[in-house]
C-alpha cells in the first residue's frame, strides 16, 4: 500500500502541475515595410502606429536601450524589419530585457536564482551571458515561427522541441503536445477550446479528438516515434481488480481512495 500511494502522488502531482499555455491573439492588419534598414527610417515608419515600444523606459536606460541602438544592434545580427509584425516584435524582446535588467541591477543574486529556475538548462552566471543567449535565441525562434507560418498559412503555433529546444514543429490551431513518461503526463495547450476531459481521454484511453494534432514527447523532451501505450493501472502500480480505464478525473480519484480504504486488496484478487 506505501508503495501505491507514493506512486499515485506522483501522478496526481503531474496532474496538477502540468504545463497550460494558453494565447490570446488579436490580429492586427499587418504594415509592410520597404524602406532602408536603418535605425532611423525604421523608426520614422513606425512612429505613428506604434506607441507602446517605449512604455515605461525609465531614463537611466534609455541610453543603454536606446531604440536607435536597438535596432542597429539587431541591423548588425543580420535581422530584417519587413513589417509591423517584426518591429512589434523586436521591440517588445526590447521592453522584456529592460525589465529584467531593473531586476537584475536590484537584486543579482535573486534574480540569476529566478533564471537558474526558469532555464535548468542554461546557467546564467552574469547578465552579459543572459542577455546574449536571450536576445539570439529570440531571434532564432521568431524567425523559424515566421518562415513556418509564410510556408504554410495553416500554422499556428511553433513548438520548439527536443533536448535542446531546437527541433522546429510547426502546428495547426488545433493541437496539443502530450509529455508521456512513466507514472504520469505533462501538456502543453496553446487552444482553450480543448477540454481536460479529452486531455484525459488522450492519456489514458488513447483517443484522440476529432479533427486534432496530437504530438507526444518523452520526458526529455523528445518527439516519440509512435503514438505510446495509454496509461495502465501495472503503470501506476494499481491492483489488477481496479476498474480500467478510469472514465474521468473524478472517477480515478475514487479509484485512488478505495485503494487508500483496502476495497481493492491484492488478496481479493
Amino acid at each position: 500500500m506505501k508503495v501505491i500511494s507514493t506512486v499515485i502522488l506522483i501522478l496526481g502531482l503531474c496532474v496538477v502541475v502540468s504545463c497550460v499555455q494558453t494565447i490570446d491573439e488579436i490580429e492586427e492588419p499587418v504594415i509592410k515595410y520597404e524602406g532602408p534598414q536603418t535605425p532611423e527610417a525604421i523608426l520614422e515608419a513606425f512612429s505613428g502606429i506604434s506607441t507602446t515600444f517605449n512604455k515605461n523606459v525609465s531614463p537611466g536606460f534609455d541610453e543603454e536601450y536606446s531604440p536607435t541602438k536597438w535596432l542597429q544592434m539587431l541591423i548588425d545580427k543580420d535581422v530584417v524589419i519587413e513589417d509591423s509584425y517584426d518591429f512589434n516584435e523586436y521591440m517588445s524582446l526590447r521592453r522584456y530585457l529592460i525589465r529584467e535588467k531593473r531586476e537584475y541591477l536590484i537584486n543579482p543574486e535573486k534574480w540569476l536564482t529566478k533564471m537558474f529556475k526558469m532555464y535548468s538548462k542554461t546557467t546564467f552566471n552574469d547578465w552579459e551571458t543572459f542577455e546574449a543567449v536571450y536576445i539570439d535565441g529570440h531571434i532564432w525562434r521568431y524567425q523559424q515561427t515566421k518562415a513556418a507560418k509564410q510556408k504554410d498559412p495553416k500554422v499556428h503555433i511553433v513548438r520548439f522541441l527536443g533536448p535542446d529546444n531546437r527541433t522546429v514543429v510547426p502546428l495547426p490551431k488545433k493541437s496539443i503536445v502530450i509529455s508521456r513518461y512513466p507514472g504520469g503526463y505533462g501538456y502543453k495547450k496553446h487552444n482553450p477550446k480543448i477540454s481536460n476531459q479529452q486531455i484525459f481521454d488522450i492519456v489514458f484511453k488513447g483517443k484522440h479528438p476529432w479533427g486534432w494534432k496530437v504530438v507526444y514527447v518523452d520526458d526529455m523532451n523528445n518527439i516519440l516515434p509512435e503514438k505510446p501505450a495509454p496509461i495502465s493501472r501495472e503503470e501506476l502500480g494499481l491492483p489488477a481488480g481496479v476498474p480500467w480505464p478510469p472514465k474521468n478525473q473524478v472517477h480515478l480519484d475514487r479509484i485512488i481512495e478505495e485503494i487508500k480504504q483496502g476495497r481493492y486488496n491484492d488478496e481479493d484478487n
